[in-house]
């Protein structure tokens, strides 16, 4: 196995691509589109995914996925595909691309690259089954190039979101049905069972009167005795009813607890779900403007910068206006909430405190995530960055041997050249010219487009808020009417039993009156007993109603209080999104002005490295009209048909293949980086995957 310094290595590809553009004249032609991206899968690995290919409405194929969950794939020009990625346990996801592209297009090599995320398939996310593309590719003749259909995101987006609040509607009216039905079946329980309670005691007070009565026709002690046995029996009946309302109360706080309970988890849901909705439409966005910012560097990265800070001053002044809106409509409601809730403030302070508390430890732990990952992004930008301008350093050699060898074999036709050369580039100048009064034209139009859209959803949120408000009082006035119904039929109830036990009562000493008048006094003492223990009993019950009221009062004073934290926390976290949004602007703007200043000074060098490797050639290297070159070293090195090495770079692994076949030398190219991006090359220029494996094994 041989080993080559980095010199030596650039050497032997600038001979071979000058042997390559010598043998060579054909111009090499793209013969569809080159897909390259990465399945994520949240909370787990790309392993055992699958990407279904569907061109033109019928299944091409279906390719398994590693654990790394990278894909390569060449798809042919003028089809409809369906990409469909699935995975055991999660929600599928579709991209639809639309290879066809004008013909005038078709020689220069299109390439497009991104990531798709899959979530785990849960009850939650049932309603997620996306039976349309999340998103649709197709090529942008004003850019010249493949991205995405902005107006059909947009639109997937919004009827996403309204699908998933008409499912929560649901799912909370489901919520609200179950407990008015368990309410009213608990109710009708204790009726039946307070019905039979009753029944019970007046066949046992029948029971207990009969025996009395013959009793005391034997003898005075017994009836005694059965007056305090009576006495004892209502005591264990009072005690009873006390611990039936007990329970009863205590099953009421219960179910008060759990409704509480269930609205907190509710709301951190969709809080959950908001987070996630802005934090994949800040990758979206992410996303997007990387693509937007290389295509922009390619033409001018002078006039780029230019529009950029336009394009953020436009962006800031709108999102200041929104802020200024935003804050005024803030200050109004909480000028209307502070009037109403003043009251309840003093005893919530410590409950926003502690909310404050771990709101900000919460922050905390998602700032070290993010920053985390956006420390991870920037080095594989970085890397990226760096096997740019490697290809962009060889690129610019092979087009110099390339002007070298056309100006060596067309001397004769210089002047003819030249003045073709120069239309060409009049021609191209033009219709660039053309091109960015197009763009700037139609991004004007979205940025006016996307103001508009703005606007339309902070007014439709407001108008939610309102809507949400007004059903939350409505559903409390219905709550409370219903309570208020309940009571009213439990006193009803009470009150009832009272008259016909007062009447059984009156019946009761009419008749011992009559067969007992012996015991006339002691009746009247028993009597004062009774109407002394019921007006206790009287005086416990409306104590009990009035804790009841109490409790209730107090419980919609906390659910109120907790709303208005549950708003305040809201409000917040929309703050620190948006100064989160505005520090990464900052920080993007730093980066971009670093990586400029870089690749200035990055570019001087490969253009002083470049014209000395030129004179070097040519002063080493001869011309034989289109026959190989004869240099013997590299002959010498590469003599037998086929030879394999492998270096070791900083973070990078080179096998590079050589095939000598009849003197003409090949070389293939496999580059492993440590963070699993791999790329193949032939002869110094970039081919698929299945190209290299085909030609190399």
């Amino acid at each position: 196995m041989k080993f080559y310094t980095k010199s030596n290595i650039i050497v032997i590809i600038t001979f071979l691509v000058a042997q390559f553009c010598l043998l060579s004249t054909a111009v090499y032609a793209q013969s569809g589109l080159d897909v390259f991206g990465r399945l994520l899968a949240r909370r787990s690995n790309a392993a055992d995914a699958t990407i279904v290919i569907i061109k033109d409405g019928v299944e091409e194929s279906r390719q398994p996925l590693s654990r790394g969950g990278r894909f390569d794939l060449s798809l042919k020009f003028d089809s409809d595909y369906i990409l469909s990625f699935e995975k055991s346990g999660y929600v599928s996801k579709k991209i639809s691309i639309s290879t066809a592209v004008p013909l005038e297009y078709k020689d220069v090599r299109q390439v497009i690259d991104f990531e798709v995320e899959l979530e785990p398939q849960t009850a939650a996310s049932a309603l997620k089954i996306y039976n349309n593309p999340v998103a649709k590719i197709r090529f942008d003749k004003r850019k010249g190039d493949f991205g995405y259909d902005t107006d059909y995101s947009a639109s997937f987006r919004r009827d996403l979101a309204a699908e998933e609040r008409t499912h929560a509607q649901q799912e909370k009216q489901a919520s609200i049905d179950a407990e008015k039905e368990r309410i009213a079946k608990q109710a009708e329980e204790r009726r039946l069972k307070e019905e039979a309670e009753r029944k019970a005691a007046e066949q046992a007070r029948l029971a207990e009167a009969e025996r009395k009565r013959k009793a005391a026709e034997a003898r005075a002690l017994a009836e005694a005795e059965a007056k305090e046995q009576a006495r004892i029996e209502r005591e264990q009946e009072q005690r009873r009813e006390a611990e039936r309302q007990r329970l009863a109360q205590e099953a009421r706080e219960k179910a008060e607890e759990e409704a509480r309970l269930a609205e907190q988890e509710r709301v951190r849901q969709e809080a959950e779900r908001i987070r996630q909705q802005e934090e994949q439409a800040r990758l979206m966005r992410q996303q997007e403007e990387e693509r937007r910012q290389a295509e922009l560097a390619k033409q001018a990265e002078e006039r780029r910068l230019q529009e950029e800070a336009e394009r953020k001053a436009a962006e800031q002044a709108r999102l200041a206006e929104a802020e200024r809106k935003r804050k005024a409509a803030e200050a109004r409601a909480l000028a209307e909430a502070e009037a109403k809730e003043q009251a309840r403030i003093e005893r919530e302070q410590e409950q926003r405190r502690e909310a404050e508390r771990q709101r900000l430890a919460q922050e905390a732990r998602e700032k070290a995530e993010e920053e985390a990952r956006l420390a991870e992004q920037e080095r594989v930008r970085q890397e990226a960055e760096r096997i740019r301008q490697q290809e962009e350093q060889a690129r610019l050699m092979r087009q110099q041997e390339e002007e070298r060898r056309q100006a060596e074999l067309a001397k004769q036709a210089e002047e003819r050249r030249l003045q073709e050369e120069a239309e060409r580039k009049a021609a191209e100048q033009a219709r660039l010219a053309e091109a960015e009064r197009k763009r700037k034209a139609a991004e004007a139009r979205a940025l006016a487009e996307a103001e508009a859209k703005e606007q339309a959803r902070i007014e439709r949120e407001q108008e939610q808020r309102r809507e949400a408000e007004r059903q939350r009082l409505a559903q409390e006035a219905r709550q409370k009417a219903e309570e208020e119904a309940r009571l009213a039929e439990q006193e009803r109830f009470r009150q009832e039993a009272e008259r016909i036990r007062q009447q059984e009562e009156q019946a009761r000493l009419q008749q011992q009156q009559e067969e007992m008048q012996r015991q006339a006094e002691q009746a009247k003492l028993a009597e004062q007993r009774r109407l002394q223990e019921e007006a206790e009993r009287k005086a416990a019950e409306q104590a009990r109603l009035a804790e009841a009221e109490r409790k209730r009062v107090a419980a919609e004073a906390r659910a109120m209080a907790e709303a208005k934290a549950k708003e305040q926390i809201r409000l917040a976290e929309e703050e620190r999104v948006r100064q989160e949004t505005e520090r990464i602007l900052r920080q993007e703007e730093k980066i971009r002005q670093q990586l400029l200043e870089a690749q200035l000074k990055k570019q001087a060098q490969i253009d002083k490295q470049a014209e000395e490797l030129k004179r070097r050639t040519l002063a080493s290297l001869s011309i034989d009209r289109g026959n190989p070159l004869p240099v013997e070293d590299v002959a010498e090195k590469y003599s037998s048909e086929r030879t394999v090495e492998k270096i070791q770079l900083n973070k990078i692994v080179l096998t590079r293949t050589v095939f000598n076949r009849n003197g003409v030398i090949t070389f293939y190219t496999l580059v492993e980086h440590e963070n699993g991006s791999v790329y193949h090359f032939k002869n110094g220029e970039i081919v698929s995957a299945w190209h290299y494996n085909n030609e190399v094994n």
